[in-house]
């Protein structure tokens, strides 16, 4: 029925109703709007995500100057991804790992940290050839050749790590990293003495456990 033809009591309530839809479906459609362009201009979610800013090859130590905390969608993290810097720095790679890598805890060699009865010794193996061939995690043998006949120090060792000279965190031994510094775990009652000989470059390397 049209509003003109209603009684004139009747005909401003229509009227009233009419305008005060009209003004209310003018706010939805304008909040619409505004809704929309908020939605599209409103950052993506991200998360925290540790990165490496340069290749690092197996072995070596990451420095804070290897890294940077960056923020990625969650969709493009990887599942257990690093979310500070602080747990990648100090730790060695176990791997070879690119530039622009987001770091996870599967990437890196064993700890450093001895356990107990244990102890992490730097020593130096100037063989290029034989270091090339080693891996965090390996076992290995350290012979010294001094006496009469070679002599096992300890045939229960394991390479932890090759240090990078640069980092200030650590080991450090008389020769630099280029001359073949490497971190072994040793067994605590050898420590002493495979620091004293494996840091002047007087113990040899067997690959493999072996029977003292």
């Amino acid at each position: 029925m049209n509003a003109s033809a209603l009684p004139g009591g009747l005909r401003a309530v229509a009227s009233f109703v009419s305008w005060h839809r009209r003004a209310v479906g003018a706010l939805l459609a304008a909040l619409s709007v505004l809704l929309l362009a908020e939605s599209l201009t409103a950052p993506p979610p991200t998360a925290p995500a540790v990165v490496l800013v340069r290749t690092v090859a197996a072995g070596e130590v990451v420095t804070a100057a290897d890294v940077r905390l960056t923020r990625l969608p969650p969709g493009a993290i990887p599942d257990g991804a690093l979310s500070s810097s602080d747990d990648a720095v100090g730790q060695a790679l176990a791997v070879p790992v690119g530039a622009g890598t987001v770091l996870q805890p599967a990437v890196f060699a064993r700890a450093t940290t001895a356990a107990k009865g244990r102890a992490v010794v730097p020593i130096v193996v100037a063989d290029d050839t034989l270091r090339e061939l080693l891996r965090p995690g390996d076992l290995i043998s350290l012979v010294s050749a001094h006496g009469e006949s070679p002599r096992i120090i300890t045939g229960d060792a394991r390479v932890v790590a090759f240090p990078a000279t640069e980092n200030p965190g650590a080991l450090r031994v008389a020769a630099s990293a280029d001359q073949g510094a490497l971190l072994v775990d040793v067994p605590a009652s050898s420590a002493a003495l495979v620091a004293l000989l494996g840091q002047g470059g007087q113990l040899s390397v067997i690959l493999g456990a072996t029977v003292e």
